[in-house]
């Protein structure tokens, strides 16, 4: 007879620290493991967002941990996929509910649960306590355990290094003054959209556009020349500059056209062959200038129309003023004679 393996009770005298987060990072379940290290229960945690918890080094007034972990987490949702941080500081109690506390060092390991879409469900994060291990290095221990911590370590940093850059980009990008997009591909998949190009197009949910082929995405500028210019773009590696360039989008589920008008570039980006993969789309909304230039050209011929209007009008006045003198002239030149 095959035994049932009891998952809940492994979990529970696992020696190892386990705890588990659902996909908003709330506490969904920790093992006595996990609640000896951190100094905590079970009946504070669960329900609980995990960085509403998670421990603030006074000495740290960016909480690097903190954004570290949250990062990896991160990186799992976006992802699906395992992730690994090789040394994080975590402030723990000396004794459970003490109000002393020590910095420890973990290695941790974030696992994903997934559900029948695919979708990460829940994280599972599996702790090891590597305090010894690090002060070991620091004290200059085994060339190999302080190799390999060392090691451990400096790519740990470059990560987060990695990470706050893509931050700062991603910020950046989102502020940008005008529109940004990236497509990429023969096909023109759009794989990068800040919200000025989501205004633009009449998209508020990026995920409208996101993995879509501009084809698809926006059907209406098929016709329009535009994916000529980016094939050509695509094909030559020459970017292309235009001014005041019109151009309708279908910005309502119902309704006409909207006529914009732009100013872009299209930008070639290469791989690290050196041949273009996509085009960098980047520029400005001038539809306000080009309509304002609009109604002051209007105008302007409104009121030379108007002007000449009424020099014509003068001039039919002065011509029945002249004839209407010119006959009383005649009237007063018989009157004289008789």
């Amino acid at each position: 007879m095959t035994a049932v393996v009891d998952y809940k009770s492994l979990f529970d005298v696992s020696p190892n620290a386990y705890m588990v987060l659902d996909r908003e990072l709330r506490y969904v379940a920790a093992n006595p493991a996990y609640l000896r290290e951190t100094g905590s229960s079970l009946d504070l945690l669960l329900g609980r967002y995990v960085f509403d918890l998670f421990p603030n080094d006074p000495n740290d007034p960016n909480n690097a941990p903190a954004r570290m972990f949250q990062k990896s987490l991160e990186r799992v949702l976006a992802t699906g996929e395992r992730d690994h941080l090789a040394v994080i500081p975590y402030r723990v109690p000396r004794e459970p509910g003490g109000p002393l506390s020590e910095d420890r060092f973990w290695s941790a390991t974030h696992s994903p649960v997934l559900d029948a879409d695919g979708r990460v469900a829940f994280i599972i994060q599996h702790a090891v306590d590597i305090t010894e291990l690090h002060a070991v290095a620091l004290r200059g221990g085994s060339a190999t355990e302080a190799g390999v911590l060392s090691r451990a370590h400096a790519v740990q940093q470059q990560i987060f290094e990695l990470d706050n850059q893509q931050e700062l980009l991603r910020s950046l990008f989102a502020q940008a003054p005008g529109f940004i997009a990236f497509v990429e591909g023969s096909d023109f998949v759009f794989r990068l959209a800040n919200e000025a190009y989501l205004r633009l197009i009449g998209r508020p949910d990026i995920n409208d556009i996101i993995g879509k082929p501009v084809a698809v995405a926006l059907p209406e500028v098929a016709g329009q020349g535009f994916l000529q210019l980016l094939d050509d773009v695509l094909t030559t590696g020459e970017p292309f500059v235009g001014l005041d360039t019109r151009i309708l989008f279908q910005r309502h589920t119902r309704g006409q056209l909207d006529e914009v008008f732009l100013d872009f570039v299209y930008q070639p980006v290469r791989g690290v062959d050196g041949a273009p993969r996509g085009v960098f789309v980047q520029g400005h909304d001038v539809t306000a200038r080009k309509l304002a230039e609009r109604e002051r050209e209007e105008a302007h011929r409104a009121a030379l129309a108007f002007s000449e209007e009424l020099v014509e009008q003068s001039r039919t006045v002065k011509e029945y003023l002249d004839r209407a003198n010119a006959r009383i002239a005649e009237l007063e030149a018989k009157l004289a004679s008789k």
